[in-house]
């Protein structure tokens, strides 16, 4: 009765082992503990881990993410950012705008955009806002440092600057703005090129060409004449008059990293000629480049004839042809330029006629994103009559 009693004993303490130590290899005897009382072919429970903040997203409250928080300030390292309306993902809705500040001031962005990169370096906060049935703000934002990237020796290039007017002889009021932008541009010699793209309003204007509409659709599908645009930037949109005042501004928000180089060359006759264009750059950013041939000193006087004005008004600044796409050409395969070696580019172009080439210059535009590819807006710029050139600009 004892031997029974022992062995029994033996076999509860056995169990207990088993039971308090994990698994036991009955061959060996050897004991493996996997730390969770638990053996190792044994599933444990989910551990907890925190959930993705993007799905819990109140419904009905705005929500901004982003990729991650710091990037090169070399005009191709991107950050995309994620916006969350409840469960939804409307980063690229249409009525979708980020709202950027830096240093003290607020920009909003393209419609539609969810990429940012830049070559100013430093500390960037991003929110958004989105309309649906209402605007909707974000409750809270997110900060993107951009460090600075080392160039080298960097060229300190000359700061032009591309101003877009859309005007019509149908406009009574377009003469103020042509008029007074033409006034800038004398106070500021060699610093502003103005291309002026004519729109039909009310009469048929001659000097309307396909490419105004669909610039003024890259540009937002704004309404109303006369319009104007710095750099082809659509948050610098002025209506009427206001945009010599918004012209330090522009000077002091944006600066230039890149340089633009022309020449023109007389082909087989009058008619046909070669542009050449050059762009070289601090940074290795992406770059595109826009080509418009514009005419100057067209007497107000028949088909050209603008309301409100008499036969002695004169239209300036008439662009007659857009060689490029209105967001720029790929330029160097779309690759990053690399620093101080120049990307070039050849366009040929036939004259109409009826237009005076003595009267006829070439504007050549540097564009680059600062959203990933969605719009282009020009760095810097550079022109010249036909039959001449202009050498890179540098500040004195």
């Amino acid at each position: 009765m004892k031997t029974l009693f022992r062995n029994i004993a033996c076999v509860i303490a056995l169990v207990s082992c088993v039971a308090c130590s994990g698994t036991i290899d009955f061959e060996t005897g050897s004991n493996t503990d996997n730390g969770n009382g638990a053996g190792p072919d044994t599933e444990l429970p989910d551990s907890g881990d925190e959930a993705d903040p993007m799905t819990q997203v109140p419904e009905g409250v705005l929500r901004i993410f982003a990729d991650k928080t710091e990037i090169s300030a070399d005009g191709n390292d991107a950050v995309t950012f994620t916006v969350m309306f409840g469960s939804e993902d409307v980063s690229n809705a249409k009525t979708l705008q980020l709202i950027r500040e830096y240093d003290g001031e607020q920009k909003y962005m393209s419609y539609s955009v969810n990429k940012f990169s830049t070559v100013t370096a430093g500390k960037y906060k991003f929110s958004a806002k989105y309309y649906y049935g209402g605007n909707n703000i974000t409750d809270n934002s997110v900060e993107i440092v951009a460090k600075a990237h080392f160039t080298g020796e960097e060229k300190s290039y000359k700061r032009r600057y591309f101003g877009t007017l859309f005007t019509s002889t149908g406009c009574n009021s377009c003469p103020l703005a042509a008029n007074g932008l033409k006034k800038l541009q004398s106070e500021n010699p060699g610093l502003i090129s103005i291309a002026a793209f004519h729109a039909d309003m009310t009469v048929p204007d001659p000097m309307t060409i396909a490419e105004t509409y669909e610039l003024q659709s890259a540009l937002g599908g704004f309404t109303g004449l006369p319009a104007f645009f710095w750099n082809m930037r659509e948050s610098s949109y002025t209506g009427g008059n206001a945009f010599m005042e918004s012209f330090a501004k522009e000077q002091a928000a944006y600066t230039t990293y890149s340089g633009v180089s022309v020449n023109t060359l007389k082909g087989a006759d009058d008619l046909t000629w070669e542009i050449q264009i050059g762009v070289t750059s601090n940074m290795p950013a992406i770059f595109r480049n826009m080509l418009i041939l514009v005419e100057d000193n067209i007497p107000a006087i028949g088909e050209y004839e603008q309301n409100g004005q008499n036969s002695s008004y004169v239209h300036y600044n008439v662009v007659r042809k857009v060689l490029t796409s209105v967001s720029g050409d790929k330029m160097n395969d779309n690759l990053p330029l690399t620093v101080g070696v120049e990307a070039k580019v050849v366009k040929s172009v036939t004259l109409d006629p009826s237009w005076n080439r003595d009267n006829l210059r070439v504007i050549a535009a540097a564009m680059t994103s600062e959203d990933g590819g969605n719009t282009w807006t020009v760095n810097n710029v550079n022109e010249c009559r036909l039959g001449e050139s202009a050498s890179y600009l540098y500040e004195e």
